[in-house]
């Protein structure tokens, strides 16, 4: 894991962040194609601070911008979300996005299965995942 540098109007730009299909689509693929582990060369350092941005957008967001989205995509934006959440500065601990995607799957009667959840646990330290603070 590499550390970052702080760049101000990153920051700026990552508090406009919007959720675009293209970006989640991007995101998807990364999963789709088992290229999580490479996150930190798949995402350059500038464009990584402010995609970071949307960890912080705020949860109904999420539920509205995913709503024409498969189960399977979403599933795989909670796996690329997941390992995200290991970039510096992408923690975001009871506002990670995996929540209102894992909520998402909820209302549509779909549970997380085992090994999804175990992989979870496996593979993230923040103990909000997937279901948020109870």
């Amino acid at each position: 894991m590499s550390i970052g540098s702080w760049d101000p109007d990153a920051s700026a730009a990552a508090q406009q962040s919007t959720l675009e299909p293209e970006t989640l689509q991007r995101f998807i693929e990364f999963s789709k194609n088992d290229q999580l582990a490479m996150l930190e060369t798949l995402i350059d350092d500038s464009e990584s601070q402010v995609l970071a941005g949307l960890m912080k957008v705020d949860h109904s967001q999420w539920i509205s911008a995913v709503e024409p989205l498969a189960d399977a995509e979403i599933i795989h934006l909670i796996r690329f979300f997941t390992i995200a959440e290991k970039l510096p500065g992408w923690e975001a601990g009871a506002e990670s996005p995996v929540i209102p995607l894992a909520k998402t799957l909820r209302k549509r009667g779909q549970r997380l299965d085992k090994e999804l959840l175990l992989w979870l646990r496996e593979v993230s330290d923040n103990r909000y995942l997937p279901y948020g603070p109870l």
